[in-house]
């Protein structure tokens, strides 16, 4: 029995369904059912005639909110997480139900991912169940997981990891973790299903966003040994020039603000609410 497949799309201010075009260029879009939450005003609200594609307008904003609210009207067997702006490689329907014919004990399953120039986006770890440490090479557009067993364990993203939320940054690990740490089977498949565009990951890494919501992260799973990271870090962005030597005190500064703003939340009692979209 073949597995149906659900795709759960985050967009902004769309108008139609044209962006999907180059995203299914080289599968047939009828092979799925497709989620598209867009994140909007009132005045451009998205339409869709297609029974397959369902459409979420929302006025919320943040990646969290988007992905979480894809997340709760999901109802197929497995999901895979997606942007906007990939074109999936072709034999994606086959390769996901592959993975799972091979795995079938597994929850999650995450996949790689090339860039405009066909080269493995990241150097992702072997084949094999995650760790961890393997986690932390996996973005947003290559994962999968059975939603049964992630609704049952309430897995959804932390509200304040993502694009437009509190730390801007480390969404993916924070939520993959969550799944790991209730012990969850997770494996990676080195199987390439998407494309995604070519971003610059070294001023990514040094930039203000970034350390600010990787100490956090620290903080959440390492306690107070956030702090002796932090020291590790700023020195290998320097040492790798993606920060200036005379940008160090700065950016130690940013870290320490991101590691009292998770402190502060979570005495609050905050930072793991599920909230409502």
């Amino acid at each position: 029995m073949s597995l149906h497949i659900e795709i759960l799309i985050s967009t902004m201010f769309k108008e139609d369904l044209s962006f999907l075009e180059p995203m299914f260029q080289h599968n047939d879009i009828n092979d799925f059912d497709i989620i598209i939450v867009n994140q909007t005003t009132e005045d451009k609200f998205l339409t869709s005639e297609n029974s397959k594609i369902k459409v979420i307008n929302s006025l919320e904003r943040g990646s969290p909110a988007s992905r979480n609210l894809a997340i709760q009207n999901a109802t197929k067997d497995i999901c895979l997480m997606s942007d906007d702006d990939i074109v999936y490689q072709s034999n994606l329907l086959k390769t996901i139900e592959m993975a799972y014919a091979n795995c079938p004990e597994a929850s999650m399953i995450s996949f790689e991912a090339i860039d405009e120039d066909g080269q493995l986006y990241t150097n992702y770890y072997p084949e094999g169940e995650h760790t961890k440490e393997t986690l932390k090479r996996i973005y947003t557009w290559v994962i999968t997981f059975r939603r049964s067993v992630f609704k049952e364990e309430q897995i959804y993203f932390n509200h304040y990891f993502g694009v437009g939320s509190v730390f801007k940054g480390v969404t993916e690990y924070v939520f993959l973790r969550n799944a790991y740490d209730k012990g969850l089977l997770m494996h990676h498949a080195a199987e390439t299903i998407v494309m995604h565009p070519n971003e610059s990951s070294g001023r990514r890494m040094g930039g203000d966003n970034a350390i600010y919501a990787r100490a956090a992260m620290h903080q959440r799973f390492y306690g107070n040994l956030s702090y002796l990271w932090l020291v590790k870090y700023i020195f290998f962005l320097v040492r790798h020039r993606f920060i200036a030597f005379k940008e160090i005190i700065y950016k130690f500064s940013v870290g320490i603000k991101g590691i009292k703003m998770y402190k502060m939340l979570k005495s609050q009692g905050k930072i793991d609410e599920l909230h409502e979209y």
